[in-house]
């Protein structure tokens, strides 16, 4: 069995993450999530710095347009968090999640012995025709189950369960979608032409190649913790892609897992250049936990990911490795970038940093006049 070393996941890993795609157009941004997969979007420019981060020059008008056209759909669904995806995506993540939800849909709500696809059916029914406010599709659902003897005060929990069903898709009151919090919901299959929804253990084998593809290598754990489900049917999924997968022996001793035909792949000879990386970009959160630390030294993890509340902050790529968080400062029309350097790490050179800094600029149609960088 081939042993793989701490620098050779991460060569491997950048490579695949910063794929080479040519255009820059809504193709190529559809092209880098097929590649890529699921992204998680809770903060809504997310998405738009994961392509710029990849695809440097890409521009506002793009992304926003694949989200307005519903190429890229958004919705609530691995792990109750939010992830932008292609429609083929969708139909995806949420048979996983729907699945993956039940129990807890049932416990929250009270079911007893009413179906927990009941729920998803009247929700989907709700919001078919229009899109509906967050409050407005709490309020159908707890009257709705009222009327079958099921009463409950929603908890902020379980409200977010009723208007976070993976068969709806979120929209934010304009077209905005870089900016503002997704608060409209609607039944994603009458806004757009879908694949049928496949079973989910199909969808979780399928989700599993991809992203295996688009991180690896990995542990079986990384893989449970991304879609949110039990090591068990980590391991159904990587039984029926068992022709196509290779076990490998990881830095520590740990067995970790890769698509056969990419483990000898090596599309990049360097480094990606100096990136900015949105907020939880999938550098960190394609992994479980004690694993997150294949571009950044571990006392740097703490630095940039919140572990109380599980909010990680936009970093810095630079040389392979996280060096930095960064934010956006602006006033009127004017735009600060500031970048706090991680412990003992050096800043990134002025003409490495400014390609980024124009395609930030570009993505989320800002004018970034200023750069700061402290330690």
């Amino acid at each position: 069995m081939r042993r793989v070393d701490a620098e050779e996941l991460r060569r491997t890993t950048l490579a695949r993450q910063f794929p080479p795609i040519e255009g820059r157009d809504g193709r190529a941004v559809l092209d880098l999530f097929e590649r890529l997969g699921p992204i998680q979007s809770q903060v809504p420019r997310a998405p738009f710095l994961t392509a710029s981060s990849r695809l440097p020059g890409v521009g506002y008008a793009v992304v926003r347009d694949l989200f307005a056209g519903h190429e890229l759909l958004k919705t609530t669904s691995l792990r109750g968090t939010v992830h932008s995806t292609t429609r083929a995506d969708f139909v995806r993540t949420d048979a996983v999640a729907r699945h993956s939800r039940e129990p807890v849909l049932r416990r929250e709500l009270g079911l007893g012995e009413l179906p927990a696809g009941a729920v998803a059916a009247e929700l989907e029914r709700f919001c078919g025709d229009e899109w509906r406010p967050r409050k407005e599709v709490v309020s159908h659902l707890t009257e709705w189950l009222d009327g079958r003897g099921i009463g409950f005060e929603p908890s902020t929990f379980s409200a977010n369960l009723i208007w976070g069903h993976s068969g709806l898709i979120r929209r934010p009151k304009d077209e905005h979608w870089e900016k503002r919090t997704d608060t409209f919901h609607r039944t994603a299959r009458d806004v757009v032409a879908l694949p049928p929804r496949p079973d989910p253990s199909v969808a979780l084998a399928e989700l599993v190649r991809v992203h295996l593809s688009a991180y690896g290598p990995l542990t079986r754990a990384d893989l449970a913790f991304f879609f949110g489900v039990r090591l068990g049917e980590v391991d159904a999924a990587l039984a029926v892609l068992a022709a196509e997968v290779e076990p490998l022996i990881g830095p520590d001793g740990e067995p970790m897992l890769d698509l056969a035909e990419a483990a000898g792949r090596a599309d990049a000879e360097a480094d990606p250049d100096v990136r900015l990386l949105p907020e939880y970009d999938g550098l960190l959160v394609g992994y479980a936990g004690p694993n997150r630390t294949r571009f950044c030294r571990p006392e740097h993890l703490a630095r940039v990911w919140a572990k109380a509340n599980g909010v990680f902050s936009p970093v810095v790529l630079a040389g392979g490795r996280i060096v930095a968080s960064w934010r956006t400062v602006s006033t009127g029309r004017r735009t600060r970038l500031e970048l706090e350097l991680l412990p003992g790490a050096s800043p990134p050179a002025e003409d490495d940093l400014a390609p980024q800094v124009a395609a930030l600029s570009s993505v989320l149609a800002l004018c970034v006049d200023d750069v700061s960088i402290r330690r």
